[in-house]
């Protein structure tokens, strides 16, 4: 299919298998009427868009589309069903990306899983790397780093052990150190 473009490609792949939940989100708005109409504006615009590379989650994109043009047609509209109207107060749409202390939680915990698996012994923390991090089966890290695949499986059940253990260490650790902390406030203050 040489000829699509990027944006064409990028469209079937990413924008197009979620046209039933479209559908339902235009359907909800403004009837099924009037859903189809809705969805192909919405596309419209989509490939209209002129970075469609930037779009880090393509169908909250055109789901916020759909509800944008919802609402500015039924602003233009000289009678409108009161029950479409109930069911844009009801259902504003949040944004499913997650926010900024999200992303910096996860990626806190990230590193810090890193350094829990880098103070593993060599070997299982490998396994461990490759299996979890990096995705691999067990059965390409055996061919990988040229062990069995019980070997590879009990690497696995070791470092999941230890670095669970850590963990749940660490965190008694915080709970201790965040019972200590209300008390001393307390103290301070009266």
């Amino acid at each position: 299919m040489a000829w699509l473009r990027d944006i064409d490609s990028w469209f079937l792949a990413e924008v197009l298998p979620h046209a039933a939940a479209y559908l339902a989100r235009a359907a909800h708005f403004c009837g099924r009427d009037e859903a189809d109409d809705l969805v192909q504006e919405a596309y419209a615009r989509v490939l209209g868009t002129s970075d469609f590379r930037a779009i880090q989650a393509p169908r909250s994109f055109v789901l916020t589309i759909v509800h944008n043009l919802a609402i500015e047609r039924l602003r233009r509209a000289s009678v409108v069903r009161i029950d479409y109207l109930a069911s844009l107060e009801v259902l504003e749409m949040a944004d499913p990306t997650p926010d900024a202390f999200t992303v910096s939680s996860a990626r806190s915990e990230l590193t810090h899983l890193l350094k829990l698996i880098d103070a593993l012994p060599p070997q299982c923390g490998r396994v461990l790397h490759m299996r979890k991090i990096q995705g691999m089966a067990p059965a390409q890290i055996a061919e990988a780093l040229s062990i069995s695949l019980s070997t590879v499986e009990k690497h696995l059940a070791k470092g999941l052990a230890l670095v669970t253990r850590a963990r749940r260490d660490n965190n008694a650790g915080l709970e201790v150190a965040c019972s200590i902390v209300p008390n001393s406030k307390r103290l301070a203050t009266t």
